[in-house]
């Protein structure tokens, strides 16, 4: 726990100027960072090696970075700009940070990979660069104390007239040092050694944190009717209510699975299903199965499909619109079987699927767990630190990646934010 205690203390030996707990790509990032500006680094991880989690990123492939960015990439739960922090650390600045050290990259429309498309290649270049700085790095170690002293403390040394952090680990040793970075994560991936141990210092020191909640992650149904698309893939856009309000909405890919509906735009919307669940707010996802048709020549083919002939099954009748069992889905919330004959409905009926086939509405009722985020939604505020990341509560303790209440989009925007804010943290941590 940090804390500040009013007990007498001696001057104590520094083990660095800077420790930076946790190893992930922000924690390697702050650390290569504060030992490039000049200061003697202690990176501190609980797993038995660094970079654990990024071996998993990008589906084995770790997908640094991306090419398009805006402002509506990134979540905070105070609407902050993030653009000063990403035009001190940009894109291009992490690009050639890689290629400068031999790391060779490239783009898929946008989205970044290592050249090797191996997430090894970036935690073993990490590890490469941090011996190279001569960074102390301590593994299989969990932090479970951090003792804050400042200057004007009963006791406090002459020698010391700045902040000194007391580390101490499960494994009974102790560490000090002039800052402190946080760097552990949230609590998406717990099977990393992600736990959210950090908030827990963070509020101890005198900060608030926003409820950590599961964000690029499925979402989850009681529909039963689901049960008949289960294993599909198409092509979808899907939009995310509040009772009347859309939230959110992204197309691309979704999976339908018996319990809910998965894929790179159910997780781009996820964040704010999480939150809006979370605050006891009815969900729905609204889902169009046909998005690339324009408005016009969909009024076209209703009307045309509305002139056919109906002495057909349902299953004909509405032939080469979408996959079967996605049909099969839209019947069933109408109690219909795709082997009913199309002559037993009337055109209010037919269009009335037909409309259901552009905007099916699903009722959401919870979200993958934090083992099955990407990342976490929520954190510290970033208006409780300044420019450089540096708590306004605490001077001398800093915070990175996760720890902050910024999420991204799926597509690299993580990971960005992760070396932008790791990279700034180092840098104002060695001054």
């Amino acid at each position: 726990m940090v804390s500040k205690k009013k007990s007498a203390v001696t001057h104590t030996a520094i083990t660095a100027d800077v420790a930076v707990i946790g190893a992930g790509a922000s924690g390697c990032m702050a650390a290569v960072s504060a030992a490039m500006a000049g200061a003697d680094v202690l990176l501190i991880e609980a797993n038995d090696k660094i970079c654990r989690k990024i071996y998993a990123t990008g589906n084995g492939r770790c997908n640094l970075m991306n090419l398009f960015m805006s402002k509506e990439c990134y979540h905070t739960g105070g609407g902050e700009d993030l653009s000063p922090f990403f035009a001190r650390f940009s894109v291009q600045d992490h690009m050639a940070f890689w290629e400068s050290r031999g790391i060779r990259l490239h783009d898929r429309q946008g989205y970044v990979y290592p050249r090797t498309d191996q997430a090894s290649t970036i935690a073993e270049a990490f590890e490469k660069i941090l011996r190279g700085l001569s960074v102390k790095i301590v593994t299989g170690e969990r932090v479970n104390a951090i003792d804050c002293r400042v200057p004007g403390m009963e006791g406090f040394a002459a020698q010391d007239r700045h902040t000194l952090f007391k580390i101490e680990t499960a494994a009974g040793n102790r560490y000090t040092a002039r800052k402190v970075i946080l760097a552990g994560g949230g609590m998406a991936g717990p099977q990393y050694g992600c736990g959210g141990d950090m908030y827990g210092f963070a509020v101890q020191s005198g900060h608030t944190v926003r409820k950590p909640l599961p964000a690029l992650v499925q979402l989850f149904s009681d529909d039963k009717a689901l049960k008949a698309a289960s294993g599909v893939r198409c092509g979808a856009k899907v939009t995310l209510y509040c009772g009347k309000e859309a939230l959110c909405a992204d197309s691309g890919e979704v999976q339908m699975t018996e319990k809910g509906i998965s894929g790179i735009p159910v997780f781009q919307i996820s964040a704010a299903a999480a939150k809006a669940l979370e605050a006891g707010e009815q969900v729905l996802a609204e889902i169009d199965f046909l998005p690339e048709l324009p408005e016009e020549e969909w009024e076209r083919e209703v009307e045309r499909r509305l002139q056919e002939d109906r002495n057909c099954m349902l299953s004909v009748f509405f032939l080469g619109l979408v996959n079967r069992k996605i049909l099969d889905l839209v019947l069933r919330k109408r109690g219909l079987q795709a082997e009913k004959k199309a002559t037993g409905l009337n055109d209010a009926d037919l269009a009335g699927i037909l409309a259901d086939l552009r905007a099916l509405r699903i009722k959401i009722t919870g979200t993958g767990n934090f083992a099955q985020a990407q990342v976490t939604s929520g954190g510290v505020p970033l208006s409780e630190t300044d420019e450089e990341l540096q708590s306004r509560r605490t001077p001398g303790l800093y915070m990175a990646g996760e720890m902050l209440d910024v999420d991204g989009l799926c597509g690299g925007y993580n990971l960005q934010w992760a070396m932008t804010s790791g990279w700034i943290a180092g840098k104002g941590a060695a001054k």
